[in-house]
């Protein structure tokens, strides 16, 4: 077995969040153990979950790097394996996020590191195709920059130095608000420019996921076609900045690209028309249980409560089923051919 390669930034941060114990590092830790991990320290929350995501995801993205290339020999475009990368990201994100945090609102943190991480492991990815070896160093650095957390190489390594030093417990805890707060901002939900329009986007940002959680609590299968809008915007966006940062998109394309998207999109469209829906649905199981006189405990409102429950875990797992099942990775394995482009 060859000898792991220096790293000193990864292992320092990795190594301090595992106690310092070396053999702690092989049991790649849950959605629950890296939320209490970041959770000690929002402020180094980036650092920590990009150390965390090139330790535990950077062999998966490596992996799938392996088989992009041999595609590639193979004869598929390079653009179409770039492609794939992306979407395949993109659903990722949707798909675990989104579903994690439907029908219920209050694993939201939960559902928001699910999101990340596979918004951390799509960037490794494009890394990998351009040549960043996605278990590495520089892999930490090239996420952090991508996204936006530093605008240099050397700001981001004093970031990592300093994460490690800080050890596993931070400077202190932080609070819920904090966590939540800082994990939109690193999915990319509320924009952190400070600029006059920034301040704008960023308090109707606010407002927008307030409200969410406000209906979703009423109405908790909302939550999902509405998040997996917000989650299927932020990654794109991610996506868009790893491909000019990597050079796998040309510039000026990129920009005409991003200039030319409908702010009506299909997709929000869709997205209104689901929670209109999701609202009549609601209504009609108030009415039926009202007017059947149907209780649970001798209970009408605890009957309401179990029906609506049940009627989002139905959403959540009919959505999650339909967005594995239409994922970009089971398209390949039906397309004709060697996966090179179908005209």
């Amino acid at each position: 077995m060859n000898p792991r390669p220096a790293r000193p930034l990864i292992d320092g941060v990795i190594l301090r969040l595992m106690g310092g114990a070396e053999s702690a590092r092989r049991r790649q830790p849950g959605l629950v153990d890296v939320l209490r991990t970041v959770r000690a320290d929002p402020a180094r929350m980036p650092e920590r979950l990009a150390a965390l995501a090139v330790e535990y995801l950077g062999p998966q993205a490596a992996a799938t790097t392996t088989e992009a290339r041999a595609s590639e020999r193979a004869g598929a475009a390079r653009e179409e394996i770039t492609e794939r990368v992306v979407s395949r990201g993109v659903r990722r994100s949707v798909v675990d996020g989104s579903f994690l945090g439907g029908p219920f609102v209050l694993l939201l943190p939960v559902a928001f590191v699910a999101a990340l991480l596979a918004q951390l492991r799509m960037v490794l990815e494009l890394g990998a195709l351009a040549g960043v070896d996605p278990c590495g160093d520089d892999a930490v650095v090239e996420v952090l920059l991508v996204q936006g957390v530093h605008r240099t190489p050397e700001a981001a390594r004093e970031a990592l130095r300093s994460a490690a030093a800080a050890g596993p417990g931070g400077t202190s805890g932080g609070s819920w608000a904090a966590v939540v707060r800082r994990q939109a901002y690193l999915i990319g939900l509320v924009a952190p420019d400070t600029s006059t329009r920034g301040r704008v986007r960023k308090w109707l940002g606010w407002t927008g996921i307030g409200v969410l959680m406000v209906v979703g609590t009423v109405i908790p299968f909302v939550w999902v076609p509405a998040c997996a809008e917000m989650y299927r915007r932020a990654t794109t966006q991610l996506a868009d900045r790893a491909l000019l940062r990597f050079g796998l998109a040309d510039a000026e394309a990129e920009e005409v690209r991003t200039r030319n998207r409908s702010v009506l999109r299909p997709g929000l469209l869709l997205v209104v028309l689901r929670t209109g829906l999701a609202c009549l649905t609601t209504a009609g199981a108030v009415v039926v249980v009202l007017l059947t006189g149907v209780r649970v405990a001798d209970n009408a409102l605890l009957a309401m409560f179990l029906l609506l429950l049940g009627l989002s875990t139905v959403v959540a797992g009919w959505y999650s089923f339909r967005s594995h099942r239409t994922s970009p990775s089971r398209a390949a394995r039906g397309r004709p051919g060697n996966g090179a482009r179908q005209d």
